[in-house]
């Protein structure tokens, strides 16, 4: 009986933030013990992508996010959460999974409430120091969370507190050993003795810091500083760069990139905190402003007060980004203790843990 593979239901997607902490999990739980997966998410966005890539199967779900009170969509959304939580539920029923991991996104919800109506144990992986809506509904519903930030807890109710254990938050085990410099900077062309700047805002970049970085890689070439610049799907660097700016839209091999960089320039999505702190890259964090709970202001502020990082506001890019970026690759010392604080604050083995806890979890609950 404890050769047969697990079953593990997964709700998670939209970014990458949300999908591969989830992903990290389970690929622990992969390692200590067989496990088949199938992971609902939206059909439009990255989580139908990599899932089959992954070797789990994928299910769609329409449930989309809240939109506002002027929006058709959310006067649909009792409607599709009622469709969805019934698709789960006959899911459920058929398969016969022994936990569901839900990862904050919107998806989340409905996944949830039908493993609580199947008596499925559920667990939280909450990312931010401020949690997201979706988690913030499922966390009573919970036997687990798991947290990437102590300050989470003082948002959710007494019983939810509870049942959070602080472990970090899941990355991917290529990020806890990075390539040494010059074979990092070998995957991008980079020249290894240069000062190099990483610029990233996500798989569809970010367009306030692109319009930025665009205007400003002759000053850097000029102050001898090296770029790699990762611009997103949806924008386009111009064709006549400097020698020493490289320019991609998608950066697959993260792990080379951080090897190769002095410095990093990002959002503050949970997951890009995370590996910042495990790879103890100093940052200029400038939060996503659009986020519907402010969730990565919360999590640069909480580096921020560590002297982990420095935060700008999108707002304030314009006159605050370059004259930092250069204050700070010509100040070595600051990096260096900016360095030392995100080393205290790394939990390399928090999927590893998290795996754990969650097969713990399964052996002490009774199949329904």
């Amino acid at each position: 009986m404890t050769d047969s593979p697990l079953r593990i239901i997964v709700a998670a997607g939209g970014t990458g933030g949300d999908l591969f902490p989830a992903v990290a999990v389970v690929e622990e739980i992969q390692k200590i013990r067989a496990a088949e997966v199938v992971l609902f998410g939206n059909p439009h966005r990255m989580e139908a992508r990599v899932a089959p890539q992954l070797g789990y199967v994928f299910e769609p779900l329409s449930v989309r996010g809240f939109k506002g009170v002027r929006s058709l969509q959310s006067y649909a959304l009792p409607f599709t959460i009622l469709h969805s939580t019934v698709r789960v539920i006959a899911r459920i029923r058929s398969w016969k999974p022994q936990v569901v991991i839900c990862a904050g996104t919107y998806i989340s919800f409905p996944v949830a409430l039908a493993a609580s109506l199947c008596s499925v144990p559920v667990v939280c992986i909450e990312s931010n120091a401020l949690p997201g809506k979706a988690n913030r509904r499922v966390a009573d519903r919970a036997s687990l969370i798991i947290a990437a930030f102590e300050e989470c807890q003082r948002y959710l109710s007494p019983a939810a507190a509870r049942k959070v254990r602080v472990l970090g938050n899941p990355i991917r085990g290529s990020l806890t050993k990075l390539p040494d410099r010059p074979a990092g900077a070998a995957v991008f062309g980079l020249d290894p003795s240069k000062p190099t700047l990483l610029v990233f805002g996500g798989s569809l970049g970010a367009r306030s810091i692109n319009t930025i970085v665009e205007s400003s890689v002759h000053l850097f070439e000029r102050e001898g500083i090296q770029v790699l610049w990762q611009t997103g799907t949806s924008y386009t660097a111009p064709a006549d760069l400097p020698r020493h700016i490289r320019s991609v839209p998608f950066i697959n091999d993260m792990a080379s990139a951080y090897a190769a960089c002095d410095m990093v320039v990002c959002r503050s999505g949970g997951g890009t905190v995370a590996e910042l702190a495990t790879v103890a890259k100093p940052a200029i964090l400038v939060p996503y402003p659009h986020a519907a709970n402010n969730e990565q202001e919360h999590n640069a502020r909480a580096l921020e007060e560590r002297g982990a990082a420095v935060m700008i506001r999108d707002s304030e890019l314009a006159g605050k980004l370059v004259p930092e970026v250069l204050r700070l690759m010509r100040d070595t010392g600051c990096r260096t203790a900016m360095s030392s604080a995100l080393h205290t604050m790394a939990r390399p083995d928090a999927a590893r843990d998290a795996a754990r806890l969650i097969l713990e979890l399964i052996a002490t609950t009774r199949p329904s």
